[in-house]
């Protein structure tokens, strides 16, 4: 029991770092792509968190995880695509809507695909909870948006 509670304590702080990071990704990023370009932007944010996440693969030892490269299913490798798009939309709204408010809209989408990906992928049951939450968030983005 002790160590299930630890799990999701270190659940949560990790899933509010990748939110602290989202947001000061999407305002580095903007800035970056005022700079030049929103395709220049997003891939000088590959390149170096490529290069961050290299140097940290090294350090740790993981060197030989990462020449098991073969072993991956190809269609798993689209999460990279992704990941550059999300960086690529996130510079092009930013400058026009701003931090907060382009971050609202990315969570709200997020909850709609999460509750999708949830309820017909890994088959878990959706509470009236739930949509009650999701119909908050909507209510919510209608006012930030306003």
């Amino acid at each position: 029991v002790w160590r299930e509670r630890m799990k999701n304590i270190f659940a949560i702080i990790f899933a509010t770092l990748a939110g602290v990071s989202t947001s000061l990704e999407a305002f580095i990023n903007g800035e970056l792509g005022k700079n030049t370009t929103a395709l220049v932007a997003t891939f000088i944010s590959l390149v170096v968190g490529t290069i961050f996440f290299f140097i940290n693969i090294c350090l740790t030892g993981n060197l030989k995880t990462l020449a098991s490269f073969n072993d991956i299913n190809p269609k798993l490798l689209l999460g990279g695509v992704l990941g550059g798009l999300v960086i690529y939309f996130t510079v092009k709204s930013v400058p026009n809507l701003g931090v907060s408010k382009t971050l609202t809209l990315i969570v709200v989408s997020q909850m709609i695909v999460g509750f999708f990906i949830d309820s017909h992928i890994y088959k878990e049951a959706m509470h009236l909870y739930n949509y009650i939450g999701a119909i908050l968030l909507f209510i919510g983005t209608f006012f930030i948006l306003s």
